[in-house]
């Protein structure tokens, strides 16, 4: 089990080679949301009307947001969206495209350790999690959607090793493991993405209404 000296070192170099990145242009920079995401925002708008209807501002999360595109698409929707990553160079790109965009009032970014940091529980009506695995991370997720609220998750499998064989199979999911884990739970199972299924599997799921 690591130590806490060993994860704030993986800490440190996650966020220094993940800054390098943004800063070199070796990672997306662009404001565009999560395309699979974008195919459903009839569920996501009908979720948003929901909780407008109940004299709330909906909420959405998203994790490991890079440079912003999903946060920035749920805020121009009119969601109340936080991002967190571990990369500044990231956040200041979205915050920096938030200003431009004149939706910075509806837009947080949070620089966090995903190693440590939690969401608070019941605090959002979508949470958002894309190519970015850390099955520890699972049951907080779980917690942080309100009832009646939405998760969508995305992430490759083994099967994308046919086109980058030097992944990490510790970063790629088991077949069928988030559709399992959204079963487990009693979600409701709304949509997938079998246009990606050879590389990746792909879950918007809602959970129960009190």
């Amino acid at each position: 089990m690591p130590t806490n000296g060993t994860l704030a070192r993986m800490t440190t170099e996650d966020r220094t080679r993940w800054n390098e990145r943004y800063r070199n242009g070796d990672a997306p920079t662009e404001a565009t949301p999560n395309r699979w995401l974008a195919r459903h925002a009839a569920a996501i708008d009908g979720v948003a009307s929901a909780r407008l209807e109940s004299g709330s501002a909906p909420a959405a999360l998203d994790l490991a947001c890079g440079a912003g595109g999903t946060v920035l698409w749920l805020a121009q929707r009119g969601w109340q969206a936080t991002g967190v990553d571990v990369s500044d160079a990231a956040l200041a790109l979205a915050g920096n495209t938030a200003s431009l965009m004149a939706i910075a009032d509806r837009t947080h970014f949070l620089h966090v350790d995903l190693d440590a940091w939690r969401p608070p529980a019941d605090a959002f009506d979508c949470v958002t999690c894309f190519y970015f695995l850390d099955r520890a991370l699972w049951p907080s997720l779980r917690a942080a959607v309100r009832p009646g609220g939405l998760l969508a998750l995305q992430t490759h499998h083994p099967g994308v090793l046919t086109v980058r064989p030097h992944a990490n199979p510790a970063y790629l999911l088991a077949p069928g493991e988030l559709a399992g884990l959204i079963a487990g739970w009693g979600w409701t199972l709304l949509a997938t993405d079998p246009t990606a299924a050879a590389t990746s599997e792909a879950v918007l799921a809602q959970r129960p209404a009190r």
